[in-house]
């Protein structure tokens, strides 16, 4: 089929759409970050204890002398959660969910059979369900340490039936993961030829090896006006990684499993598709990002190295953005990886955000993820090793689904820096303590982290359109936990209150005091009724219906990241800050402007 045409130059808003997910790409500094560090921050929220989420903060990674007992632990978390995934599923724990919303469910699960079939469609919300509710997950590895489960391991976990025993494989599907095959090269890429789709490819730099240590990329044809020709795709792809942002709204697959994501997680996602050729020595150098995410390998196969966050230091790029824009992320910085591992067809690996990482498809780490061998890329045909023919033997695709609740200021930073703004208090500040920093750009209790009182308060604001009050055990809850973060990042700055209800130093009079529990209620209420629904609700509309043949598919996608623009707009008008507001405004203005006469 060919894309239908409304005026010829309708297809201009695909660079709005497909230049960033979210438009909010550098996010909101929530307090100044070039700052010393005291010490190296191996693990996140390093000193141990409950986090702020009831969490725990110890993670082992491979710094650890004791290799065994890191993957024993590893293997142990990773059967644990499969364990809770299996309980989910045989106790039929999502139909019993209140909070979701069974209609949405039905048509994701019902539009994402349709391109694939029932059982992945299934096994798919199975999964995602499943890992958004187990204890383990949430407490022991979410924004804590990455971790990877094997396409082996996620058909275990989904071989609870009924009473939780272990089904037949009876489908070829089965065997292979619900994972496996969800996008293609030959099926699901080559789909654009003849569309105006276009995504991105690493710049020649990269490719050539002149600067392999900072992200550097360029589109894959320079006039958006044509259409995107099947060799253009094929020249890109030769010899180094193309890429497609905020593909959700462009495949009608990965729109249906955004919207499963949207509802187990309870939290805004967008997804992004990764396409690298066999022998690459560097698909991506290291850097970080601000979501944390769930890579899918759907084809092929790539080594990733995932990395503890290093200190932060004097000078260099926001945390979440390393590697980035002529940032040097090196590996002298980096250290030992916490994860190096060959990632397969039907693999899914989490990654935190602030985590940086590096792939590449050319190098083969052994079963045990300890005995790297390298390949030379010149030869790659002639001298590489068997094995690594057989790993790296078709070109490997990955959707990298992101949990963006940094990207939409969902952290107790951002709820810090509101609050403060609109309490006329000064916001901002230098941390010097790496664990104090990532303590504060943890996610707040919103979506799978809100417990049984935040998802019947989600429930209660979505049956009344974004209106009603939040559950008051949560809301309290919410508050403590803020001024909890509030404490940690200025101990001397604030009057606290012991058990007797008497100032922990009552002669230190230059304490101030924090704003007042109403204060904190409002910042709190607007985070999650008139900040988080809105958002949701945008998703939700702009990953339904896809159709990358229609133009309504290309309008619907760009008119929601105008008014994703829009609901930061807002945001920055309560938190009364004038230069945030403003700078959104005029981005979504200019592309109003830019896009007159197109629809």
């Amino acid at each position: 089929s060919t894309m239908l045409l409304r005026p010829f130059n309708l297809y201009l808003l695909l660079p709005f759409l497909l230049s960033s997910s979210t438009n909010n790409k550098q996010g909101i500094v929530p307090f100044t970050l070039a700052v010393a560090s005291s010490s190296p921050l191996t693990c996140r929220g390093g000193g141990g204890g409950e986090s702020i989420n009831h969490k725990s903060s110890a993670c082992n990674n491979n710094n650890n002398n004791d290799d065994n007992n890191n993957t024993s632990n590893t293997k142990s978390i990773v059967q644990s959660i499969l364990s809770d995934i299996i309980k989910s599923s045989s106790s039929s724990a999502a139909e019993n969910d209140e909070s979701i919303n069974t209609k949405l469910t039905t048509y994701a699960k019902a539009s994402f059979a349709s391109h694939v079939s029932n059982v992945k469609s299934n096994d798919a919300w199975t999964f995602l369900y499943g890992l958004s509710s187990s204890p383990t997950f949430v407490n022991k590895v979410w924004q804590t340490r990455p971790l990877l489960i094997r396409k082996h391991e996620t058909i275990l976990s989904l071989g609870g039936d009924g009473g939780g025993d272990t089904k037949k494989v009876e489908e070829e599907e089965d065997e292979d993961g619900w994972v496996n095959g969800l996008f293609t090269v030959e099926e699901d890429l080559r789909s654009i030829d003849g569309t105006y789709i276009s995504g991105h490819r690493t710049a020649d730099i990269l490719r050539q090896g002149i600067k392999t240590d900072t992200w550097e990329f360029r589109s894959i044809k320079d006039d958006m006006t044509r259409k995107t020709t099947w060799k253009e795709v094929k020249d890109a792809l030769d010899g180094g990684t193309i890429y497609f942002n905020t593909a959700g709204s462009l495949w009608p697959t990965l729109g249906a499993l955004c919207l499963l994501t949207i509802e187990a997680f309870g939290l805004p996602a967008n997804i992004n598709v990764y396409i690298t050729p066999p022998g690459v020595t560097t698909s991506v150098p290291p850097h970080t990002d601000r979501q944390d995410v769930l890579v899918f390998q759907t084809a092929g196969a790539k080594r990733w190295r995932v990395y503890a966050p290093p200190p932060r230091r004097k000078g260099a790029a926001d945390p979440m953005n390393r590697g980035k824009a002529g940032d040097v992320l090196s590996f002298e910085e980096l250290g030992e990886p916490l994860i190096d591992a060959v990632i397969k067809r039907g693999d899914i690996l989490y990654v935190p955000a602030g985590f940086p990482h590096t792939t590449d498809t050319c190098t083969v780490v052994d079963d045990d993820d300890d005995d790297v061998a390298d390949i030379d890329v010149d030869h790659h045909h002639q001298e590489t090793s068997s094995s690594a023919d057989v790993v790296f033997d078709e070109t490997s695709v990955h959707l990298t689904m992101g949990l963006d609740t940094h990207v939409w200021a969902l952290t107790y930073a951002h709820l810090r820096w509101s609050l403060l703004q609109r309490a006329g208090k000064n916001f901002q500040l230098n941390i010097e303590d790496d664990d104090a920093y990532w303590e504060a750009m943890k996610a707040i209790s919103v979506g799978f982290l809100g417990g049984t009182n935040g998802r019947l308060s989600w429930k209660q604001i979505r049956d009344n359109g974004g209106k009603g009050e939040l559950d008051k055990n949560y809301k309290d809850r919410m508050i403590e936990e803020l001024k909890t973060v509030m404490i940690q990042l200025e101990p001397n700055r604030w009057n606290v209150e012991n058990d007797s209800g008497t100032d922990d130093d009552d002669n230190d009079n230059d304490r101030e005091s924090l704003p007042t529990d109403e204060e904190f209620g409002q910042v709190i209420d607007y985070f999650v009724r008139d900040h988080l629904f809105p958002l949701i609700e945008i998703q939700e509309e702009m990953f339904k219906d896809v159709d990358p043949f229609n133009e309504e598919t290309v309008i619907k996608a760009y008119k929601c990241t105008q008014k994703q623009n829009a609901i930061m707009e807002k945001f920055g008008a309560f938190s009364k800050n004038e230069a945030m507001r403003r700078s959104f405004e005029q981005s979504r203005l200019a592309r109003e402007e830019k896009t007159k006469g197109m629809m």
